[in-house]
């Protein structure tokens, strides 16, 4: 994968990961019951976190803006990375109870990488509850990552019923 790439994808992350900053500052303001000290700096972290993500997308649309003049092949690889992982989610055969949103959420956040590569938008988040897998697949992006690499679904156990035992075993 091309240097370029990578930095692209490194900073749509950094993106995506001051969102969630300052999302979860506004979850400590409604649900924290903060006093009038935590609530200010709350806010004052809020607003450096927005603007820090704002000034980070405008910067990337530059990016963007540039590359599509002297490099379009760095955007059609990025844009190919993505589309081809949320391929594999949308040809999924799961019974999972919520495999038809999570291949819903796929083809939604295609149609987002599709409007990168034409120049409608410049960041697509990605679905932490419904694509969680892809969304830890990408944070491993790097030079040496291949277009289409499988995605290596993630398992998790409940540490309150632990793999093969009863949920009230929980010592053993």
């Amino acid at each position: 994968m091309l240097k370029e790439t990578v930095q692209l994808e490194k900073m749509r992350q950094k993106i995506e990961d001051l969102n969630f900053q300052s999302g979860d500052r506004a979850n400590f303001i409604d649900y924290g019951k903060p006093n009038s000290a935590q609530l200010k700096e709350a806010q004052e972290t809020i607003k450096r976190l927005e603007a820090e993500a704002r000034s980070t997308q405008a910067e990337l649309k530059q990016i963007l803006d540039t590359l599509r003049k002297q490099q379009p092949q760095v955007i059609e690889e990025w844009v190919k990375y993505h589309v081809s992982m949320l391929e594999l989610i949308v040809a999924e055969n799961s019974t999972d109870r919520n495999a038809g949103t999570r291949k819903y959420v796929a083809k939604e956040t295609i149609a987002n990488w599709e409007k990168v590569r034409s120049g409608e938008m410049e960041y697509v988040g990605i679905n932490e509850s419904f694509l969680k897998d892809y969304k830890l697949h990408v944070r491993s992006i790097n030079e040496n990552s291949q277009i289409g690499e499988p995605i290596k679904a993630t398992k998790t156990v409940s540490p309150a019923k632990p793999k093969g035992k009863a949920w009230w075993q929980f010592w053993k």
